[in-house]
């Protein structure tokens, strides 16, 4: 559902919470009792009534009575009481067709105010980069600023905690979205932060209304900033201790509150360093393939391919990466690439698919992901437009192939290799190597379009096609002249075909 739009719940139970419950303006409640039948085509038409926003079950069983509002409800906006049994197989698919949630209902109107705040259709993100980050006059310690990378302050910080750096700029929060703030940070064990907000007067600049003070433990989690009053928000970090503190990005994104990561129904995959990569699953009709899209790079943080996926019909997961600029292909430390095979391992056993019910697929940065990660897999396809997996290289090709474009390479280098050198080049190009040998694609399925003048990776074509060389893999190609941005649309559209053709005549689907 659009921002600004009418929010419609429908209730399914033996009492009308709307008569008790106080309903924002936005919210139209929709009451029905347990197996009362009507004419929901008519009825969502006369009231022009295209989505859901939630749907709220007195009981699992009344899932049942869903059946012909199921092209209105979106996946993760069912819910029934927790401890409920699900007794029925019709029952269960429908809750993994939904993935209805089991939710603590007891207090009714704090559910729905929350409902209210937080779920919602619309997803964005930016950051405030470490550029922005401003240290305090007379800190004597040292400072290195990383690229974009990171920002690195080393020194005694004292006993107590003290302001030591500010962000140049507020951000402009408008209170009609609540949003979820995260900060990236290494830390020795001998430095404590804590993180201030400072909610200043719309349209008074200087003028604090508040603030709050965030704990290590708090930012645990992303810290959700809900007020509904606008404000500009000013951002400190105070420390004590002494060492060395390393900081990354600071991310705001639109706030889904309990109810998901940047869509309703995301999540966010996190490792000890506070690296982060984006993923979202949609049930589709639980029948095969499972569809991966890898996102390319992207400055806005949020989900790309949604419509693209949906439109498929069949169960998708989405991923992105947020970190950097725009992203860092996927790579992370051993904690966090593990947690991407066992999400796609997990929702493979949930489904009841094996590895040839699996389709992974990217476009740009997101081929480095398909393929990196199709390893694990030995999936019935791998679909990616302009492949790029000699990360190392394309750093390597700023200076004289790329003057001055996608200079945020050289950070990815750094971040991957600790090291911006031919070493670390051969080091980041290997890393992919080293695993991509070792892929097993027997009846794999390559669908592949590339770039004849790629200036970002040049060599991956023909490097895939030799390694690839020995195994029994089928390989489509297609090739247009040409730099790596060029051509985008013609690569995107093959892409898309080679999609659809394979979900025909390999699983039988068609429209």
């Amino acid at each position: 559902m659009a921002v600004g739009k009418k929010k419609y719940l429908l209730q399914i139970g033996s009492v009308n919470w709307s008569e008790s419950v106080p309903l924002s303006e936005e919210m139209e409640w929709i009451y029905l009792r347990p197996g009362v039948k009507m004419d929901v085509a008519a009825f969502l038409e006369d009231h022009q009534i295209k989505q859901l926003s939630a749907v709220l079950l007195e009981h699992v069983e009344d899932i049942l009575d869903l059946s012909e509002w199921l092209e209105a409800v979106d996946p993760y906006t069912v819910f029934y009481p927790v401890g409920e049994e699900i007794r029925s197989d019709e029952v269960a698919r429908l809750v993994a067709l939904k993935q209805a949630r089991a939710w603590d209902m007891s207090d009714p109107a704090d559910f729905v105010s929350q409902l209210g705040r937080f779920v919602y259709s619309a997803q964005y993100g930016d950051r405030f980069p470490v550029s922005h980050i401003q240290v305090r006059q007379g800190f004597k310690g040292s400072q290195t600023l990383e690229g974009s990378q990171s920002f690195v302050l080393e020194g005694a910080y004292g006993e107590d905690y003290t302001p030591l750096l500010q962000w140049k700029y507020n951000y402009v929060y408008g209170g009609d979205l609540p949003v979820d703030i995260w900060l990236e940070y290494e830390k020795d064990a001998s430095v404590s932060v804590r993180l201030t907000v400072q909610y200043l007067s719309y349209g008074a600049i200087g003028s604090l209304s508040k603030e709050e003070t965030f704990s290590e433990l708090d930012m645990e989690k992303p810290i959700v900033i809900a007020e509904k009053t606008p404000y500009y928000l000013g951002f400190s970090l105070e420390v004590k201790g002494q060492g060395q503190l390393r900081l990354g990005n600071l991310h705001k994104r639109y706030s889904h509150g309990p109810f998901g990561q940047l869509l309703v129904g995301g999540d966010i995959l996190r490792d000890q360093k506070r690296q982060e990569l984006i993923v979202y699953f949609h049930p589709g009709d639980l029948k095969p393939p499972l569809n991966i899209y890898f996102s390319g790079f992207r400055p806005a943080e949020g989900f790309e391919g949604y419509w693209m996926m949906r439109s498929l019909g069949a169960p998708f997961i989405l991923f992105g990466d947020p970190r950097l600029e725009g992203g860092s292909f996927y790579m992370g430390t051993e904690e966090l690439e593990g947690q991407v095979v066992a999400f796609i391992q997990q929702k493979l056993d949930e489904l009841g698919f094996g590895s040839k019910d699996v389709v992974l697929s990217g476009l740009s940065m997101g081929t480095y992901g398909a393929l990196y990660y199709g390893v694990d897999f030995s999936p019935h396809a791998i679909v990616i437009g302009k492949p790029l997996v000699n990360i190392g290289d394309i750093a390597a090709n700023l200076k004289f192939k790329r003057p001055n474009e996608f200079q945020t390479s050289l950070d990815m280098l750094y971040l991957l290799t600790g090291e911006v050198s031919e070493e670390g080049v051969t080091q980041l190009n290997a890393r992919f190597w080293d695993k991509f040998e070792r892929a097993n694609f027997q009846d794999t399925l390559l669908a592949l379009a590339y770039m004849q003048d790629d200036d970002y990776d040049q060599q991956a074509y023909p490097q895939i096609l030799q390694e690839l060389y020995n195994q029994p893999v089928r390989i489509i190609s297609k090739s247009r002249p040409g730099r790596h941005n060029d051509a985008s649309s013609v690569i995107t559209d093959w892409f898309f075909t080679q999609y659809k053709e394979i979900m025909e005549r390999d699983f039988g689907r068609s429209g």
